[in-house]
């Protein structure tokens, strides 16, 4: 068998991730390629139970997935075997499957956290997005700006904004990943860089110093609310079962939906800080009327703008395993 196994890798870690902090690493034993989490990139006060690092492989397995389908190979996915902490993809030739519109754009997907122009989106378009996701694992509802549901979420994500950037442990863990200059973005390779963020290269220790007297719990949480409103509709993606497996299984879900969003030029971001603060997560899941097991993971913004600067990615090297 000949293939470019770097290649999949490449396209593989252009997956999001939390913070952007690319929480993965890749070993690869013949014909298999496996995804290891890398949990010294975890962000234990957001994410303690890890479920959105297993959400970040999902996404990571996705690309990988798409890619090998693209160069000729399918792909079987054995999750976590023999309870090891890994995601194994056996590769074999000769793939009946083609994902080619959803591999052309995953250099193109990004978070974009810019304000949106608050133009409709086309219910065809919505339709192509809600078909991505499997019903088995994952279930996924959307709601239309202006309409009294989606203002109850802008309630629920301003309660969780306020309550996290009240939380020094929060602010010092976003502030570990922002990369406040452009220096810091190259040697990095990872986080959330400045011009991401939308806002101008500075030292550190003035990013940090802007940050910390700046951002306060009002301020973010009218920023939200600001990025809400230009956005025509929001998206929840839930889990039907707390497992791994089943986190795992809404990333890919997601991504195959953020890539499918990105072909139709539609940008997303995600806003779940009411799937992050479990007192909120309580209302958020009652809201949503949600059966004891399932839990609301992800919610993402859709709409409308320009593209914003590229988040930067560890070089490959770095992420693949040779022990």
């Amino acid at each position: 068998m000949i293939m470019n196994i770097e290649k999949l890798i490449h396209y593989a870690a252009m997956a999001p991730s939390g913070h952007n902090t690319q929480p993965w690493k890749f070993s690869v034993h013949d014909n298999q390629i496996r995804i290891h989490p890398d949990f010294t990139r975890r962000l234990p006060v957001v994410d303690p139970d890890d479920h959105a690092l297993y959400i970040s492989l999902g996404c990571a397995l996705e690309n990988l997935i798409i890619a090998a389908r693209h160069e000729g190979f399918s792909a079987k996915v054995n999750y976590f075997p023999d309870d090891e902490e890994y995601l194994e993809v056996k590769l074999t030739e000769e793939s009946s499957e083609d994902d080619d519109e959803l591999f052309d754009v995953i250099p193109e997907r990004q978070s974009n956290r810019s304000l949106y122009n608050g133009e409709s989106i086309p219910d065809s378009h919505l339709e192509q997005l809600t078909n991505v996701v499997d019903s088995s694992s994952t279930t996924l509802r959307k709601f239309y700006a202006g309409h009294e549901d989606a203002e109850h979420i802008i309630s629920l994500v301003k309660e969780a904004n306020r309550i996290q950037f009240k939380d020094r442990g929060f602010v010092d863990e976003l502030i570990s990943w922002i990369r406040f200059s452009k220096q810091e973005a190259v040697e990095q390779k990872d986080g959330l860089t400045s011009e991401a963020m939308g806002f101008p290269s500075v030292p550190r220790w003035l990013g940090k110093m802007i940050i910390r007297k700046f951002a306060t719990p009002e301020g973010e949480a009218k920023k939200c609310e600001k990025m809400i409103r230009s956005s025509p509709v929001l998206m929840v993606f839930i889990a039907k079962n707390q497992s791994k497996k089943n986190w795992v299984d809404l990333g890919r879900h997601f991504q195959r939906a953020a890539l499918m969003a990105t072909k139709l030029g539609i940008s997303h971001a995600h806003l779940n800080m009411p799937c992050e603060v479990e007192s909120v997560k309580e209302k958020f899941s009652g809201f949503l009327n949600l059966k004891k097991n399932e839990e609301p993971l992800l919610l993402i913004r859709l709409g409308y703008s320009k593209p914003m600067p590229k988040s930067p990615r560890r070089n490959i090297k770095e992420i693949i395993k040779t022990d």
